[in-house]
């Protein structure tokens, strides 16, 4: 898809929707031209980034280099604060190692400002996200294929996906994702609503999921990364969602 071609559906739906852009770092000068026009012509305050594509040559790009960096700081410029990236699954035939998590570690550290929203948790590198976002505040993780591809087809594996997730990073840290382009959301979210942690001895080292911590990841915890009006009666009691660190 193309940021035009959903810009139309934002202008449709400005209550439904929010317009995020894109960049490849390998663009230059044109590609930062191209996310000044978008921002100026929609307010884009996020960013997908896709950091496996091949193009001529190259067989995919880094968050480390220093021509991402000129992307980074362009970003924090212009208001642009939630940079979600793909890192996980690839299909034939991009490099799985093309979407290792290591340099998200680099630039969360390097770009405090900026939340980084993980899209797909980095698997099958679970271990390596979790053990890299737990000393990063402003890294999140985004659960889309983890709940689609996993909660049916792969139960124990998703039970300790989200256990893991948990103990690390804290419910304030998950976001959902439905990867709508693949599976419609109706039915990963009543299933997600439905799921807790089994209580059994496999599970033991992972506590159980409240409410509360299910109404923050299903929607609150993105509310606040892109500055949401929650209604009133959706809010949690005496229980705010926890502020991003690249505050507006």
């Amino acid at each position: 898809n193309t940021v035009e071609r959903d810009a139309l559906l934002m202008e449709k739906y400005p209550d439904k929707f929010v317009l995020n852009t894109t960049f490849d770092a390998r663009e230059g000068d044109e590609g930062l031209r191209k996310l000044e026009s978008d921002v100026a012509r929609w307010g884009c305050t996020g960013v997908k980034l896709y950091t496996a594509e091949w193009r001529g040559a190259s067989r995919g790009w880094d968050l480390k280099s220093d021509e991402a960096a000129r992307y980074l700081a362009k970003c924090q410029e212009l208001g642009i604060k939630n940079v979600h990236v793909h890192k996980g699954p690839t299909i034939w035939p991009l490099d799985k190692d093309a979407f290792d998590v290591r340099d998200i570690d680099h630039a969360a550290t390097n770009f405090p400002e900026l939340n980084f929203i993980v899209e797909h948790v980095g698997l099958p590198r679970i271990e390596d996200f979790c053990f890299m976002a737990v000393q990063e505040p402003n890294v999140y993780a985004g659960l889309a294929v983890v709940v689609g591809g996993l909660m049916h087809a792969r139960p124990r594996f998703f039970n300790k996906v989200m256990g893991e997730l948990l103990f690390w990073l804290g419910e304030d840290k998950l976001i959902f994702g439905a990867d709508y382009a693949i599976w419609e959301p109706k039915w990963q979210v009543e299933g997600f609503v439905d799921w807790n942690m089994p209580d059994t001895e496999e599970y033991s080292d992972y506590g159980q999921v409240s409410i509360e911590a299910k109404k923050k990841i299903l929607g609150l915890n993105a509310a606040k990364l892109y500055d949401l009006d929650v209604p009133a009666e959706l809010r949690l009691e005496g229980q705010p969602v926890a502020e991003p660190v690249a505050a507006s």
